[in-house]
């Protein structure tokens, strides 16, 4: 997008801190949300060391999680980035109770699956900010490619929600022959511009939020303050109330790139691989203003078919009654399986 994440984060430092939700108590119900591993695969820790510029040591560490389906032998991977204020748990979270979590739905598709936290995030390491560069996210991605491609794995999909997705972008941008095929959620199409900058005055030096401030983080180290998620990323009419609560209290830290041309969606007519584009109907900072038009999934192909070329075989799925965080909704098992379609089609298929 042609934002800076930045910018918009840094101009919240003044703004009033939203009360927290829940207690100790409810925060206990509420990791219900993510309880219980994937079924139907065989999951294991992975760790890789990366370095966070060109010419780097690889001195840092990345933390996630490999699943492989149990029936046969996967030859495509599913690459999974994570948004702002997330990890990678997000791809592991029912957003309908006895659904799917989005690396069941993978796995069970026959593809292995690699959620990872982003560099910063989760139990990844999380270097002083001063060492990131506008391009940190997207080499960190582009070493873990290089590492599941020396295992064997022969197409490589990226996986992206909103942040994640604007990384995916941008690897697949400038490295045109590391990836086989992008699933945007969140994002990929033209954004709400105004919602993202009032968006942007909840952001807080990640030491100034009450949930985070234990880290030690410097104050590059940027977060949403507490209720912003509830407030923009959600649709309540298919939101379990303990999911919003979990997602509440687990919100992470994030290092944005400085450029406000980062992500630039111009740059989305350079994509030579097939790309699937999935928003949340009622997804804020993405539908309506200036962005896009997401009443139904072909409004949203037109909206975003202009940013690519044909060699992107571009589909777009506008899911109802979704913000922008489609994973913790109960509609999610829709784009799941639409997207698991698209994957066999597209990428393992070439069609």
């Amino acid at each position: 997008m042609a934002l800076s994440f930045r910018a918009l984060a840094t101009a919240a430092a003044g703004a009033l801190l939203l009360p927290l939700l829940g207690s100790p108590a409810a925060a206990s119900t509420a990791s219900a949300a993510h309880a219980g591993g994937p079924t139907g695969a065989n999951c294991a820790p992975f760790t890789s060391q990366v370095a966070v510029a060109e010419g780097a040591p690889a001195d840092q560490r990345i933390a996630g999680t490999l699943c492989t389906p149990r029936a046969a032998r996967a030859t495509t991977v599913q690459l999974l980035l994570h948004g702002g204020t997330y990890n990678r748990d997000y791809w592991t979270v029912h957003g309908r109770t006895g659904g799917p979590s989005y690396v069941e739905a993978a796995a069970g598709a026959g593809h292995a699956v690699l959620a990872f936290d982003r560099l910063g995030t989760g139990a990844s390491s999380a270097p002083h900010s001063s060492r990131f560069t506008d391009s940190t996210h997207e080499l960190v991605t582009l070493q873990l490619i290089r590492t599941l491609r020396d295992r064997g794995y022969r197409k490589v999909v990226l996986v992206g929600h909103s942040f994640g997705s604007t990384v995916a972008r941008m690897v697949a941008v400038k490295h045109p022959d590391a990836v086989d095929g992008l699933i945007l959620t969140g994002e990929g199409t033209p954004p709400n511009t105004a919602a993202f900058e009032q968006m942007g005055h909840l952001y807080v030096p990640a030491g100034q939020h009450p949930l985070l401030a234990r880290r030690g983080l410097d104050d590059g180290y940027l977060a949403l303050r507490p209720g912003g998620k509830a407030a923009w990323f959600y649709d309540r009419r298919t939101t379990e109330p303990y999911v919003l609560l979990h997602d509440e209290l687990t919100t992470e830290p994030d290092v944005y790139p400085a450029d406000p041309a980062y992500g630039d969606i111009s740059l989305n007519q350079r994509i030579r691989v097939p790309v699937l584009v999935v928003v949340g109907q009622d997804d804020k900072l993405i539908c309506g203003g200036q962005g896009s038009d997401c009443s139904s999934s072909a409004a949203l192909k037109a909206s975003a078919a202009p940013l690519y070329g044909p060699e992107a075989r571009l589909e777009a799925l506008a899911v109802p009654a979704t913000g922008h965080s489609l994973n913790v909704h109960r509609t999610a098992p829709l784009w799941y399986a639409y997207a698991q379609n698209w994957a066999k089609r597209r990428v393992d298929g070439g069609r």
